[in-house]
């Protein structure tokens, strides 16, 4: 677990992600620090919101890996397939099961899962990035998916790290380690400066205010997905 310092933190603010995080900082806030995020890291979230939360999010993390494969079919270097069938294959053959295993400790059981409808937050969500992706670019499917990839990460920090965290007898525990371990912050780091490394061959400075709008949508969507557990 990394500690609460400057070196640490300093990184969701470099390059062109931090950029696009600071120019939609009201959106970014609201979305890092909803009242889900709270109760979750207090350990107050009530157990049967968490439940709908877990099924709606393995609906999406679906959707969210048909993203990372078109991505791949975009791509216009190897170097680019790569790092994408890198995310893609962690999501498919780690997170994804991992998930399931995490949702089966709950109560949960695949067939309910796979039966379960999809929510309006998250039709919303998954219509946005699929269509989105399509539409776009390599460069635009990059910006659709850091806002959940980095951000995840920055609350899994932010809560790990808060001074009032106790993790003794806490119900969410496995679930923010997951996302405040070592491992998911190098994959946090290889994003951002992934976006560096291809933001001037795809004119990233020249379509700025486009993908800013898109970035800020995407931020947005995942806000109000936190709210799927009150369904």
């Amino acid at each position: 677990m990394f500690d609460n310092d400057k070196n640490t933190y300093s990184l969701f603010s470099e390059g062109l992600f931090g950029r696009l995080r600071q120019d939609c900082q009201k959106e970014w806030q609201q979305f890092i620090h909803h009242p889900f995020v709270k109760a979750l890291g207090k350990g107050s979230l009530p157990a049967e919101e968490f439940r709908k939360y877990l099924v709606q999010d393995y609906l999406y993390l679906l959707d969210y890996s048909r993203v990372e494969a078109l991505a791949i079919y975009k791509s216009n270097s190897l170097w680019e397939m790569q790092y994408f069938l890198s995310l893609l294959k962690g999501l498919i053959e780690i997170e994804l099961p991992l998930h399931l295993s995490y949702c089966k400790q709950w109560g949960i059981e695949i067939d309910f899962i796979e039966n379960e409808r999809k929510s309006i937050e998250l039709i919303a969500y998954s219509q946005y990035l699929l269509t989105k992706s399509m539409q776009g670019d390599f460069l635009d499917i990059v910006i659709l998916v850091l806002p959940c990839l980095i951000g995840y990460g920055e609350i899994g920090l932010n809560l790990l790290n808060d001074q009032e965290f106790d993790k003794r007898d806490h119900p969410y525990l496995s679930w923010l380690e997951t996302y405040g371990s070592d491992s998911y912050y190098s994959l946090v780091k290889k994003s951002i400066m992934f976006l560096d490394q291809i933001a001037f061959q795809y004119g990233a400075e020249q379509r700025y205010p486009m993908i800013l709008r898109k970035f800020k949508e995407v931020v947005q969507l995942e806000t109000a997905f936190w709210n799927v557990g009150k369904k």
